[in-house]
């Protein structure tokens, strides 16, 4: 008897869709104050938003030669498993989807039913109901078939993009008079780069990069993909690069029309944005669009975040009941049923701030480790074809690997306490993994029993 498998219904279009609507969430509305905070030139602003697009641009370069080599369903769960062995694929898989990426969903979600309820005028107390809710609606679209969350997706995305557009368009054409010269507003900086200063725009990059996470979303269904050597590596490469141009143009027309220390206080800078040029039925239009974005990103990060708890229970007894794809929708149901509990049971226990923290900085060490990971198959594996080889290497993926590094430098020296815990649940996946070893083992010994 044939056991279900995964079909191949995405095509390249669909794939972009996954990458570019899981980097344009929330952030793109909330990490511009939380930036303008640490820095007070507008140029030093524009160039942070462009050097963390090049960091992730390294980073996605050097996946896709990954994606391209190990089109499998799993994504970086697979590179480092066929890096560094089992115990480092399944510390990654324990930690991306206990830690980082049921949390991550929790915060959309969370965010979701904020401006969702802003919109609709709800009381606050409907907000984790909300939020449960909008999870409880991805998950079950999911598991009925891939057709239905790559309609989501490809829907919210062309929505938030269609969002953004209007909200650059809006405010170039309808620029404040005060803000119409533009080379004042961007004069050469008369100022030296202070220790105060370069550790300010670590801290802007630290935002910067959390905002354009969920470029490697296509690799995590990549067998589902058609000609995932190839188009797997077009979308996050093209998504990416599309992200970048957009990102850079929205952030170019908020400091055109909200002067920085105005831009410091303001909390959700489109908002006041468009506060400024259309009155007070701006706010809740951008209200709008943060809750039509973050949906779509929930949507593609439950849709991806399915694929990776299936890949880890294929090859680990202790969560091998998960490693089902139903015969009918040919969705990992199981998978994306623990994915959505789990989520779940973080809206319920945990708050906004809290998710934050607890996502942040274990992840990033299994990241550097990935784009390490070209450099190592090129020297063990250098005869196997590989349909894509990463541009400049060996430096693009040294370039990301520094810029995880320096990124989880940063966020230890200022969340010390909370990165301490990101590692100790690491650590406590050495525990799992060593259970599931012996469960493995005990299962191996009944059946040479048996025989």
């Amino acid at each position: 008897m044939t056991l279900p498998r995964f079909e191949r219904t995405l095509g390249c279009k669909d794939a972009l869709a996954i990458v570019v609507g899981c980097i344009i969430g929330a952030g793109i509305f909330r990490a511009p104050a939380s930036i303008a905070a640490h820095i007070s030139d507008p140029l030093l602003i524009l160039a942070v938003w462009l050097l963390g697009g090049l960091f992730s641009l390294a980073g996605a370069l050097t996946y896709a030669e990954l994606a391209a080599l190990y089109p499998k369903t799993g994504g970086d769960y697979v590179y480092l498993k066929e890096t560094y062995g089992p115990l480092t694929g399944f510390l990654f898989g324990w930690t991306k989807l206990f830690v980082e990426r049921t949390g991550t969903i929790a915060i959309l979600a969370f965010v979701f039913s904020e401006y969702l309820g802003y919109v609709l005028g709800l009381p606050s107390f409907f907000s984790k109901c909300t939020a449960i809710g909008a999870i409880a609606f991805v998950t079950s679209a999911n598991i009925l078939g891939l057709q239905y969350g790559k309609s989501i997706q490809n829907l919210f995305t062309f929505l938030k993009v269609l969002a953004i557009t209007s909200i650059v368009c809006l405010g170039l054409s309808l620029l404040p008079h005060e803000s119409r010269e533009v080379s004042a507003l961007f004069q050469p900086p008369q100022y030296s780069f202070s220790s105060s200063l370069i550790s300010g725009m670590g801290v802007g990059l630290i935002y910067v990069l959390w905002t354009y996470s969920g470029w490697a979303e296509a690799a995590y269904v990549a067998e589902e993909i058609r000609e995932p050597e190839k188009n797997v590596p077009r979308a996050i490469i093209g998504g990416l690069l599309f992200v970048m141009g957009i990102y850079f143009l929205i952030n170019f027309v908020y400091l055109l029309n909200v002067p920085i220390e105005e831009m410091k206080q303001s909390g959700l800078v489109a908002s006041r944005m468009m506060e400024k040029i259309t009155g007070p039925v701006g706010g809740k239009v951008v209200a709008a669009f943060v809750a039509i974005s973050t949906f779509g990103a929930l949507n593609g990060f439950t849709l991806t975040g399915g694929r990776i708890l299936y890949a880890l229970a294929a090859d680990h007894t202790l969560f091998s009941r998960l490693a089902k794809v139903h015969s009918k929708f040919h969705t990992p149901v199981p998978a994306l049923l623990m994915n959505g509990a789990f989520a779940m049971i973080l809206v319920l226990t945990k708050t906004l701030d809290q998710l934050m923290e607890y996502t942040t900085v274990a992840i990033s060490i299994f990241y550097a480790l990935a784009g390490l990971s070209v450099i190592l198959l090129r020297r063990r594996l250098p005869d196997r074809l590989r349909t894509y080889r990463v541009w400049g290497y060996p430096w693009t993926p040294l370039v990301f690997v520094l810029s995880m590094f320096l990124f989880v430098g940063n966020a230890m020296i200022r969340k010390p306490w909370e990165s301490i815990w990101g590692f100790l649940l690491v650590a406590f996946g050495f525990l799992l993994y060593r259970i599931s070893c012996r469960m493995k083992d005990r299962e191996n010994l009944l059946k040479k029993n048996s025989q």
